[in-house]
């Protein structure tokens, strides 16, 4: 993908923003204190959103922030009513502005919530939108009505597995105003577990999860043993189940123990934008989840795997069992 020169501006000057305001400096502190797992295990995401930190990562995320902005390009039209859930920093709702969409930002974390707003005060002053094209509202995106029908409905409330975040209530109360020729950014995504031996942490146990992270100086080798088994499909047009779970049988390609799943979702957010595993740094990572005692497994032997969780919670709340046939 070849970034516009809106697109290019807008996320550079983002950037500048971040670093010029400490944010960069206090996210670097952030990653050096306390590890994603910890963080996502210690906040309450349904009462409160991210971390106006996480938020700020999220950007980060290069890859993922100009996908979702390619999408928007491609998806939002002038005069369009776009609605992005969970606006975090608020770089998307500010780029479907400066396309001169009527945008509403809806942001239930106050303080994430405050920053957008500076970061959007910037761009009014530079004139690369409007303040009439975007009104950046705090409340839970779950419950929020919208004053009219939308035409674009943005949300990035999406974690590997679908853990934690809650992509999954909000577009099923969102749809539900959502124009009949609507589009929805992103459209679907597809989760898939890969059974491992892997260098676990110190102190796991049966059900617990981590990731591996360059930023945060974690990495956890592993051998896959299985090829990647899709068990869950998510498409975002619809309404869902809060459910997610699934009886598999898996064959093994590679002898050893069996210690851990690892989980990792491709996100389609618009037409022939994907974004695959090896793409993501943040909320995209591969998650592990620990198997103990570990199974001895032999190539060309089959195993059944039972996984049961609800969208959106916590990795630890799920189920997960492995038999050997």
């Amino acid at each position: 993908m070849v970034a516009s020169d809106l697109v290019s501006q807008i996320y550079s000057d983002t950037l500048i923003f971040l670093e010029e305001r400490g944010f960069l400096h206090k996210l670097r502190k952030t990653l050096s204190d306390e590890s994603i797992d910890d963080r996502m295990n210690r906040i309450d995401i349904k009462s409160s959103g991210l971390d106006t930190i996480d938020a700020v990562h999220c950007v980060l995320d290069t890859n993922r922030t100009l996908a979702f902005m390619h999408a928007i390009e491609q998806s939002v039209k002038p005069g369009d009513i776009v609605v992005e859930a969970g606006a975090g920093t608020g770089i998307l709702a500010i780029f479907a502005a400066a396309l001169q969409a009527n945008v509403y930002g809806i942001e239930i974390n106050e303080e994430t919530l405050s920053m957008a707003q500076d970061l959007a005060e910037s761009f009014f002053r530079k004139g690369i939108l409007d303040k009439k094209n975007l009104h950046l509202i705090p409340a839970d995106a779950r419950l929020w009505t919208p004053p009219e029908k939308i035409d674009v409905i943005i949300s990035e409330n999406i974690y590997a597995g679908m853990f934690y975040e809650m992509q999954v209530p909000i577009m099923n109360h969102l749809l539900t105003f959502l124009d009949s020729f609507g589009r929805v950014v992103p459209s679907s995504m597809q989760s898939y577990i890969i059974l491992s031996e892997t260098e676990l942490p110190r102190g796991q146990e049966h059900g617990n999860s981590f990731s591996n992270s360059e930023a945060e100086g974690r990495i956890y080798a592993y051998k896959e043993l299985s090829d990647p088994i899709l068990y869950d499909e998510i498409n975002f047009y619809r309404n869902d189940f809060a459910d997610c779970r699934g009886n598999f049988r898996i064959p093994i390609k590679k002898s050893g123990f069996i210690n851990s799943l690892i989980i990792y979702s491709p996100i389609n957010v618009g037409p022939n934008i994907v974004l695959q595993r090896q793409d993501m740094i943040f909320m995209g990572e591969d998650i592990f989840i620990v198997i103990d005692p570990p199974i001895q497994i032999e190539e060309g032997s089959t195993v059944n795997l039972n996984i049961a969780y609800e969208r959106g919670c916590n990795p630890e709340e799920g189920f997960y069992k492995i038999t050997n046939f």
